[in-house]
């Protein structure tokens, strides 16, 4: 893809705004939205919804791990910051972009009210 930066934020705002992921056997989900800034070539973005269950992990010896069911029912509005990512807009990867959100929202939703685990998270 080689497309100059304000033709990459027409792109990016049609395709990756607004994305959802599941996790835990596609029982909770968590919507971010995502803003790409021409001038930076960063995108900031947030986790506005959770819905679904919530679960904690328990991890016995072993390494063997299970989630718990700890909340059903949720449906959440929120705002979440998770932290600025930088774009190259003429080798952007989509994987890597994914993996950032992921990794974030794993670890920025265990600091709120709503913490749960996110296990085997990906886009819907």
């Amino acid at each position: 893809m080689n497309l100059n930066k304000v033709e990459f934020k027409q792109f990016f705002d049609i395709g990756y705004q607004e994305i959802t992921f599941t996790a835990n056997n596609e029982e909770t989900f968590i919507s971010i939205i995502s803003n790409y800034s021409v001038p930076s070539s960063m995108v900031s973005s947030a986790i506005f919804r959770i819905s679904g269950k919530l679960f904690e992990e328990n991890i016995s010896w072993f390494f063997f791990s299970e989630l718990v069911e700890i909340e059903s029912d949720v449906n959440a509005n929120v705002f979440i910051e998770l932290e600025r990512f930088e774009i190259d807009p003429e080798d952007f990867d989509e994987e890597e972009f994914f993996q950032h959100l992921i990794d974030e929202a794993t670890e920025k939703i265990q600091e709120t009210d709503l913490c749960t685990t996110l296990k085997d998270m990906e886009v819907v």
